[in-house]
């Protein structure tokens, strides 16, 4: 049994505002004085929802490999990430491991993980993102759905106990 655990990282950045006005009395006057006004603009956090899990249960062994393609396979996971409109962020996630029996120890299953983007719930649409680091513009509604397919070799396995933790970060840029 495959277990995929999905975290998310959300940052957001602070932007500093600083206006300097230099304001002179005259050009006589030896007298100058300074006004510096400072805000802060508190960027909106970014959310992510599991929209479906990666499934790794239905799809068929072929060769010792069980494939779900990001764009193509109804397998595959989907997430969907809000946050401000038409601003890009940049995923982050490993894009390669080797999977341990947790028992024994005997067995290993490499992952390859694979994911794919679109500004709409449109799987067909989307298109495959650089592996391991991908920026991508959220949509126009404030929306960006990532679809996440892995390749597993499991020509080396025995049965038993294998977990893994994938973990995507995501910020703004």
């Amino acid at each position: 049994m495959f277990k995929i655990l999905i975290g998310g990282l959300a940052k957001a950045k602070i932007v500093f505002v600083i206006i300097f006005a230099l304001v002179f009395d005259s050009a006589r006057a030896q007298n100058s004085s300074y006004s510096i006004e400072v805000s802060a603009i508190v960027v909106e956090n970014l959310r992510l929802t599991t929209v479906r899990d990666l499934d790794l249960l239905s799809p068929p062994v072929q060769g010792g490999l069980i494939s779900v393609n990001p764009i193509t396979s109804t397998y595959a996971g989907l997430f969907k990430i809000q946050g401000s409109p038409n601003r890009t962020i940049r995923i982050n996630y490993t894009p390669r491991e080797s999977i341990i029996e947790q028992n024994e120890g005997l067995g290993v299953v490499q992952a390859l993980y694979s994911m794919s983007a679109a500004g709409e719930d449109i799987q067909s649409g989307s298109f495959l993102l650089t592996q391991g680091s991908a920026d991508v513009t959220i949509g126009a509604l404030g929306e960006v759905f990532i679809w996440l397919g892995a390749e597993f070799d499991i020509s080396q396995a025995v049965q038993g106990n294998y977990l893994s933790q994938f973990v995507l970060e995501f910020e703004y840029i």
